[in-house]
């Protein structure tokens, strides 16, 4: 491992270890809390800890013989210019993510910084939210990066399907019925099998288009790639990765920053949290270079579809 891999992987322990002793420590102070950042303890045991290990530790065991990810070719990428794209690219995230979030309280997730009660969001919210997740995070880096000589046609001609079908399929099905095999089954109850034929498409498309596509493009397939010809080790990217996806978390639904003390349990929270969901997300990218796997696996199909199902039912009136 190089030097400045070491440097990068011990920065970044350094920072995650001092932002989650901070949650616990504001916890133990008796700071406010929001509602996205209750339990801290039994979710990071439970959820974020065991996705580290089943996705991140596993899936590099798994596919530790496969030949390195040729990132310059496949994603236009400058190795003299990759550096200061990467930073370009996190500080793109940093400002929009302020303006977003403070400025218009929406998230990566919709309803952004809210959490959703019946009838407390409408159909125009959601509009607005795809609109502005598209265009800010979709097509203007899409733009940037066919300028730069990015072929989305030789992109979609890398992917190796077939091979990485059982992944897929995997992590699908871990994902999706885990929470199942453990009795969380509270978004079963209560909705007709029509309510979810319609509901589960129209979800998955309003994610897909409000949450998917922006993450798939700013993380995937232009921070990552720069990373990964910056430094060569994967843990490294991975690493990045998730902390690039946890600024992008910083006002998804649930934080609350209206003062300082639920602000910083919010900030410490979603670090500590989102950071590990980020790895897992980057890792699928590392290992295959193919920036949908983690899109079909861990974001939209399978989490999104149990936690936003009833509320598409109900903001869109569905029968």
């Amino acid at each position: 491992m190089k030097k400045t891999d070491r440097s990068a992987i011990l920065l970044f322990s350094i920072f995650w270890i001092v932002v989650t002793s901070s949650y616990f420590l504001f916890v133990s102070m008796g700071f406010t809390l929001s509602s996205i950042a209750e339990d801290g303890l039994h979710s990071l045991l439970t959820i974020y800890i065991p996705v580290l290990f089943l996705v991140v530790f596993l899936l590099l065991y798994l596919t530790q013989k496969r030949e390195s990810v040729n990132w310059v070719k496949l994603y236009a990428v400058d190795k003299d210019l990759a550096k200061k794209e990467a930073y370009l690219c996190f500080l793109y995230l940093i400002i929009t993510q302020l303006i977003l979030g403070v400025g218009f309280n929406i998230g990566l997730h919709f309803p952004g910084t809210d959490i959703y009660s019946t009838g407390s969001h409408f159909q125009e919210d959601i509009l607005i939210w795809v609109i502005t997740y598209t265009i800010i995070y979709t097509i203007i880096p899409l733009l940037w990066l066919k300028k730069k000589g990015f072929s989305l046609k030789n992109l979609f001609a890398s992917f190796k399907w077939r091979r990485d079908l059982w992944i897929i399929i995997f992590y699908w099905a871990l994902d999706f019925f885990g929470p199942i095999v453990v009795g969380d089954t509270d978004f079963i109850g209560g909705i007709s099998a029509s309510q979810y034929i319609l509901g589960v498409p129209l979800g998955i498309l309003v994610n897909s288009l409000g949450a998917g596509f922006p993450v798939v493009v700013m993380m995937h397939m232009v921070f990552i790639p720069r990373i990964a010809v910056i430094f060569k080790h994967k843990i490294t990217v991975i690493l990045l990765g998730g902390l690039f996806y946890s600024f992008f978390s910083l006002f998804d639904q649930g934080v609350d920053y209206s003062n300082l003390s639920i602000g910083l349990t919010s900030f410490s929270y979603m670090i500590m949290t989102q950071t590990l969901v980020g790895m897992g997300k980057a890792t699928f990218t590392v290992v295959t270079g193919n920036p949908f796997i983690h899109f079909i696996t861990l974001h939209i199909i399978s989490a999104r579809v149990p936690f936003d199902t009833r509320m598409y039912i109900d903001i869109f009136k569905l029968k």
